[in-house]
């Protein structure tokens, strides 16, 4: 039988803060101004504290009030109160604009000092940069900007903009629900531009999108020099018979199960607007004949399916194809961002608020990943493997220790037996601390 007693002694379950908190220092979360708070760093910190334990909302700050550890490992002077936490960011949304500027800078930052890797195609590297719009469930709340989705719910429709084969948060943007994909799209490209250029190996980028984003203006700002692009075209009104005749005369045909026919390839027609055409951006095609399904059984009609995509890149189609499917994966950071670390019912009833929230979020969310890469980088390393956000919060952040008072200092004391001591003791290291 285990006893149960209490103790005076500094019991901290979430020792990994200390790192998360290095981090934030690094990036400059507590040196935020904004001209409406005077301490603006200090909530902007605090928030980030609670996102990267996997929280969100201003109820949980009520549980740091009293602790010495979490306002020790921010540099906060203070722990704040729920309530002041909820009133400051209220007016900070005054000049939500600038604040979220400065958030996007930070998160620039956290990336450079990140493990970042590209795509290696025909002997050169490029940087993917996957853009793709999700949805936040809000439903029966009142909060602005909170409307229908394409997911036939109540709630937001954000883009994100995420960096290497890693999955790197470059930028974000809170919209509302019912707005639709490509509205403000250009605009969002073009603001990446600057930040791209101080992220390891962005001499080359590889833009990647959905068939929402199928637009000559897209196109146009996803290409030029050093921009490639890998859009998925927008069939619109196109007969499928006559896809599969081009296909037939074009294209090469690949192995696939009996009653299954696909051809792949490229064509020779380009994105046009108002007389202007993109010369340089082809149109490379899958089309799928099926007279019967896996089990074959036989279809009364063939089924046709055609997939086709916009890109610059000038490689084989089957690697256009399969860098494509690549793309895919940003649903599995969508996940991340939303299940493991607790953004999706954001906290404010002000859609300005919930900006500011979700700028902190992408910020906690690039901490994480840089930890959890870090922590299973090793040399001679030829496969990237990546570590899932929540891992990262039940590995690093949920380590328990003691904190100590000890000549004049604090001392956090971690057991020699925890199996996370040797990551911890040499994470601590990578990031430039004794």
């Amino acid at each position: 039988m285990i006893k149960i007693q209490s103790t005076a002694e500094t019991i901290e379950s979430k020792g990994g803060l200390i790192l998360a908190g290095i981090i934030a220092k690094k990036a400059g979360l507590g040196a935020m101004k904004s001209l409406f708070v005077k301490n603006a760093g200090a909530i902007i910190a605090s928030l980030f504290g609670l996102m990267v334990e996997g929280k969100s909302d201003f109820e949980s700050m009520g549980e740091k009030r009293e602790s010495l550890f979490f306002k020790e490992a921010f540099g906060l002077p203070f722990v704040y109160a729920k309530e002041t936490v909820r009133l400051y960011l209220g007016q900070m949304a005054e000049d939500a604009d600038a604040v979220i500027e400065q958030l996007r800078e930070s998160s620039a930052k956290i990336i450079r000092g990140a493990p970042v890797h590209g795509l290696w195609i025909g002997g050169k590297q490029y940087l993917p940069m996957d853009i793709d719009t999700t949805t936040m469930d809000n439903s029966k709340t009142k909060k602005e900007g909170v409307s229908r989705t394409y997911q036939g719910f109540d709630g937001f429709h954000p883009i994100l903009a995420y960096a290497g084969k890693e999955g790197y948060m470059l930028d974000s943007e809170l919209r509302p629900g019912s707005q639709h994909c490509q509205k403000g799209t250009v605009e969002f490209i073009e603001g990446l531009q600057e930040r791209l250029r101080s992220i390891p190996g962005s001499g080359r980028l590889l833009f990647r999108m959905d068939s929402g984003n199928d637009c000559f203006e897209t196109l146009k700002a996803a290409t030029g020099e050093g921009r490639y692009c890998i859009i998925k075209r927008n069939k619109r009104r196109e007969n499928d018979w006559e896809w599969l005749k081009r296909a037939k005369r074009l294209g090469k045909r690949i192995e696939s199960r009996e009653g299954k026919k696909v051809w792949v390839g490229t064509v020779r027609i380009h994105p046009r607007k108002k007389g202007e055409a993109l010369a340089d951006v082809i149109c490379v095609f899958e089309v799928t004949e099926r007279k019967s399904d896996s089990q074959g059984n036989r279809y009364l009609f063939p089924q046709i399916e055609v997939n086709s995509w916009w890109t610059n890149l000038g490689c084989e189609a089957e690697k256009v194809i399969e860098l494509y499917h690549g793309h895919a994966t940003s649903e599995q950071f969508h996940s991340e961002l939303k299940s493991d670390m607790g953004i999706e019912r954001l906290p404010s009833g002000k859609l300005a608020v919930n900006k500011i929230v979700l700028a902190v979020a992408m910020n906690a969310y690039n901490a994480l990943k840089l930890l959890g890469q870090k922590s299973i980088q090793k040399a001679g390393r030829k496969k990237l493997k990546r570590k899932r956000l929540g891992k990262v919060i039940r590995d690093l952040i949920c380590v328990a220790g003691k904190l100590v008072k000890h000549g004049g200092g604090l001392i956090f004391k971690m057991n020699e037996k925890e199996p996370m001591l040797p990551v911890f003791l040499r994470l601590n290291a990578a990031l430039g601390c004794p």
